[in-house]
């Protein structure tokens, strides 16, 4: 201890800070196991999850351009391939990198401001409720402030010394949370100027070189990707194909802010890739390529905002306070309904919350404001990507890269507030006022009523009755779909999720018109139609069938057993001829479906077609015996 005590004060720091936090998540990660999302997986973290496992089987290269960001499945591919399909391996992975995030946003934090402030941000972090929250949910979040924080680090050490590995390595962390989180790119327009601004004392000449330094780092990361995307679907791209749809979400004129209400822009129950590029090839006329697909979006967006330009001023003033709100808006997990299963996560949210913590940042903003000069960087980055944020739209998960910042500024007010408090000097109390009017408004701006009430959307109990349905549990599974359909009666998907589960009740009456009501609401709707013409089988009503069989494939073409049904009912109603089309789109879509072939085989020799009838009767028996091996293992 004694040759390095400020070290072991350091490491001291660290270790205890990393303790708490970890400790923390951990016992979180107990409490909401029991959850149904827990090993049941829904939207994006299925998406992943499912990604990560094709990455494994040796899909390393993907045969597109990336749609989402693709850093996290490759994380998580690292992890699967290391310690399996083991989603618990996963999550305690991600808390370790969360309670080291909190360590080392105490050392980012004493070398922007002091110890005691780098202390209280690092102690903040460890008990904010929404960052144990995201540690413990299988999405690209928990790498997102990992990343944020190790820049930082790197950024304020040394600042005025001209270090040739330091800002190729800031351009190379920029570069990775750019494959997390795209619009991290916004930051480029800060840290370029505050590397040539930081240099000031040093040549032109090196100036440039560290600047060029910085964005060689970034081009070493992205550059790669956009070979990647440039040798799989022919077009260079630097991080994905995304931006358009997207910006479109949120500049549109149904945009409110959130996510739901493309739902009501475009008609369709989500808008992912399929969507947005269906939409787009039907406007042009022809296939499009996802760039193309991409400015087609762009192009949308565009003309709202010039069209209505005051329209769009005031959409972006919401979406400004919603960037800054309380509310944890959701996405594919729901922070308010994991409270529902974590007694100790409902407790933290109490307190450490985006609430409380945007007020201590206002403050300690304004505790720091004389050192402005030096922390303008911290400003930009804080300011710039809320900025990013508000033009698209706002989720949670979203805005999350801006929480270490405003951790550190709210250590930083917590210290000032401290010392203002101990001099109890008359010339203190302006500071003093200052502070408590700034901290009032600040709370009052961030409980604005903009983003609805902090409690479980209908999004969330829709994900859930999905998982209770894959656990068995239908009838915990219908009622979540009944109270997403209380808080939105016009969530097609979550009466397109109560229809599978009456139907497995064999509640087919109430199922038909739930589906009915899903494809109302959402008439291109593929899922709901092709479920539905199941169901009319089912009852016998063929003619009804066919017709949503037909509307299915009208939607997705690729469904190959949406194809074998409705060969079915036509080779069953005397039209062996279209019989036989949809059954040869049936062995065309999936070759070793041997139930089509067999289906074709007969009709083929119906119609005197021997030698192709027996091609395709052989094929169907390779194909079960084959199966049966198989099951033998």
């Amino acid at each position: 201890f004694t040759l390095v005590p400020w070290l072991w004060s350091d490491a001291t720091a660290c270790l205890a800070i990393f303790l708490l936090a970890f400790a923390l998540r951990l016992a979180c990660l107990f409490q909401i196991e029991s959850i149904p999302l827990f090993y049941h997986l829904a939207g994006d973290p299925r998406g992943y999850d499912e990604w990560a496992q094709k990455i494994v089987a040796g899909d390393w290269l993907g045969h597109e351009i990336f749609y989402q960001a693709p850093l996290y499945p490759y994380f998580l591919a690292v992890l699967q391939a290391v310690f399996g399909h083991d989603l618990w391996a996963v999550r305690v992975a991600q808390i370790v990198l969360g309670a080291a995030t909190c360590s080392l946003l105490y050392l980012a934090g004493k070398r922007f401001f002091s110890r005691a402030a780098g202390l209280a941000a690092g102690v903040l972090l460890a008990l904010y409720a929404p960052a144990i929250f995201f540690a413990a949910v299988i999405d690209k979040t928990a790498l997102d402030p990992f990343l944020v924080v190790l820049l930082l680090l790197l950024l304020g050490a040394g600042g005025e010394k001209i270090r040739a590995a330091k800002w190729p390595a800031a351009g190379a962390l920029l570069g990775l949370l750019a494959l997390s989180r795209e619009n991290a790119l916004v930051w480029i327009v800060v840290l370029a100027p505050w590397i040539w601004l930081q240099l000031e004392s040093a040549p032109r000449a090196v100036r440039l070189r560290c600047v060029g330094l910085f964005l060689l780092g970034l081009a070493l990361v992205l550059v790669p990707v956009g070979l990647r995307n440039f040798t799989v679907g022919g077009e260079f791209t630097l991080t994905t194909a995304q931006l358009g749809p997207n910006l479109f979400i949120g500049n549109n004129p149904a945009a409110d802010g959130t996510y739901d209400s493309i739902r009501t822009a475009t008609g369709e129950k989500q808008f992912e890739q399929p969507e947005a590029t269906r939409l787009a090839e039907q406007a042009a006329g022809r296939a499009l390529s996802p760039r193309a697909v991409s400015n087609y979006w762009v192009g949308r967006s565009w003309d709202y905002i010039r069209s209505r330009p005051l329209d769009w001023l005031r959409l972006m003033g919401k979406k400004w306070l919603m960037v800054w709100n309380v509310r944890e808006i959701d996405d594919s997990d729901d922070f308010y309904l994991y409270q529902k299963w974590s007694p100790l996560l409902s407790f933290l949210a109490s307190m450490g919350n985006f609430g409380l913590l945007v007020p201590l940042a206002a403050l300690g903003c304004l505790l720091t404001w004389n050192q402005r000069r030096r922390l303008w960087l911290l400003y930009g980055m804080s300011g710039s990507f809320a900025f990013s944020v508000a033009l698209f739209y706002v989720f949670a998960r979203y805005r999350f890269p801006l929480v270490p910042l405003l951790a550190l500024f709210a250590g930083a007010g917590l210290v000032k507030a401290l010392a203002l408090w101990k001099e109890r000097r008359l010339r203190a109390l302006p500071a003093y006022a200052g502070g408590l009017a700034v901290l009032a408004t600040s709370f009052a701006f961030a409980h604005w009523p903009v983003a609805g009430k902090p409690e479980p959307s209908a999004a969330a109990y829709n994900n859930l009755a999905g998982a209770y349905g894959e656990q068995g549990k239908i009838d915990e599974g219908i009622a979540s779909a009944e109270q997403a359909l209380k808080l939105d009666p016009a969530y097609g998907t979550a009466y397109y999720n109560r229809a599978i589960l009456l139907a497995s009740k064999g509640r087919l009456a109430e199922a038909e018109g739930d589906f009915q009501e899903a494809i109302r609401l959402h008439p291109h709707f593929m899922k709901a139609h092709r479920n539905l013409g199941d169901l009319l089988m089912l009852r016998g009503e063929s003619g009804g069938a066919a017709a949503h069989y037909r509307e299915a494939l009208k939607l997705d073409p690729r469904q190959s057993d949406v194809h074998f049904a409705l060969g079915g009912i036509l080779a069953a109603a005397g039209r062996p001829d279209e019989a036989a089309e949809h059954f040869r789109a049936a062995v065309e879509i999936e070759p070793a479906f041997a139930e089509a072939h067999e289906s074709l085989g007969r009709i083929l020799l119906r119609q005197g077609k021997k030698e192709e009838a027996e091609r395709h009767y052989r094929e169907a028996v390779r194909i079960l015996k084959t199966r049966r091996r198989e099951a033998a293992r």
